[in-house]
């Protein structure tokens, strides 16, 4: 009986050594997992706030994830990071994705959470140039040519707005250049994104009162914008990790939403130098094309499959792609968190 007790005995710590040899294995296997890098779309401005605001309240943390966030040099330049696996999560506007996915079928992205619910894409002109319409840019000077995203889906905006034969005067320049050549009346406009190109106006001079900006959002180009994405294979292999940075990320979107002031002071004390004026105007037209009516009623990337496949068929016409993704590769839902906890009031 002695003998069966510390056979027992013996057993039962072989089996407890093994659990806590292979559970430190497993943690730090896992910890090494939870090292997430974000490539941003572009250089930190007032738009990116979220992703601060949940590094700044601890919300990656929180989720296991040690996050880091980088700028990034344009969309599809992000998009080739994060599908090269430099990066595991990447901003980008859906536009972007759906082409890079038609021309990548190797190593697609996934949608996992929608930023932007109204896309940011615009021709920004002044209001003494009396352009109100698509139709009046027929003829027009525009700053922005080939490569840009408004040039090469400016035919969805005309498509949309019933003037699909009109022609823009396109004036291929670096985009630092935009304002300067609006402000000294060499160009009639710009194209871009809204929460990009005002500010860069008003950063030569242009007061905001006089930009006038002719959005596809007005004229029936029903787009969604900007989003977190990351490659289908990572999704797959990592969905926890996923799960965990959309929730983090949600958290930060819906404190942003809510304290917008206090975003905006998380970005300062990471940046002394940034033009708190300037980047206010920014974040505040990033959070329209956020919190907009139907994100108000429904929450966070609520996803209408009907309008997700109107936009995917306007972007294959318009960069006249040989293939034609589904929604399903695209965008899925299944990584976010509760709808309770996606409203954004």
């Amino acid at each position: 009986m002695v003998g069966y007790f510390k056979y027992r005995l013996k057993f039962c710590i072989s089996m407890l050594l093994s659990l806590i040899i292979f559970g430190s294995i497993n943690n730090i296997a896992l910890a090494q997992s939870r090292d997430v890098k974000v490539m941003l779309d572009w250089i930190v401005q007032g738009s990116h706030a979220p992703f601060f605001v949940a590094q700044d309240k601890g919300f990656y943390k929180q989720n296991g994830l040690n996050v880091s966030i980088d700028a990034g040099k344009g969309a599809t330049n992000t998009a080739i990071n994060v599908a090269s696996d430099v990066y595991q999560f990447g901003w980008v506007d859906m536009p972007t994705m759906i082409k890079f996915n038609s021309e990548n079928p190797n190593t697609p992205l996934i949608a996992v959470y929608v930023s932007f619910d109204e896309t940011p894409l615009a021709v920004l002109t002044l209001k003494s140039k009396n352009i109100r319409t698509p139709a009046d840019l027929d003829g027009k000077k525009i700053a922005g040519g080939p490569g840009t995203a408004v040039h090469d889906t400016i035919s969805i905006l005309f498509k949309a707005a019933g003037v699909p034969n009109t022609k823009v005067n396109w004036l291929s320049v670096q985009p630092q250049l935009f304002g300067p050549m609006v402000k000294q009346g060499e160009a009639d406009g710009t194209g871009g994104f809204t929460n990009s190109n005002i500010p860069a106006l008003m950063d030569v001079g242009i007061a905001f009162e006089d930009i006038y900006p002719i959005k596809y959002s007005d004229f029936g180009a029903d787009l969604y914008g900007i989003a977190l994405v990351t490659t289908l294979k990572y999704s797959k292999d990592n969905p926890e990790i996923v799960k965990n940075m959309v929730s983090a990320f949600n958290k930060g979107t819906i404190e942003t939403i809510k304290n917008p002031l206090d975003a905006l002071k998380v970005l300062k004390a990471r940046d002394p130098l940034l033009k708190e004026d300037i980047e206010k105007v920014r974040l505040n037209l990033a959070l329209g094309l956020t919190n907009t009516e139907w994100v108000k009623k429904n929450g966070m990337s609520v996803v209408q499959p009907a309008r997700l496949s109107k936009m995917i068929n306007s972007v294959a016409d318009a960069y006249v792609l040989k293939s034609v993704p589904s929604i399903e590769s695209i965008y899925t839902d299944k990584f976010l968190p509760p709808i309770s906890e996606r409203m954004t009031q």
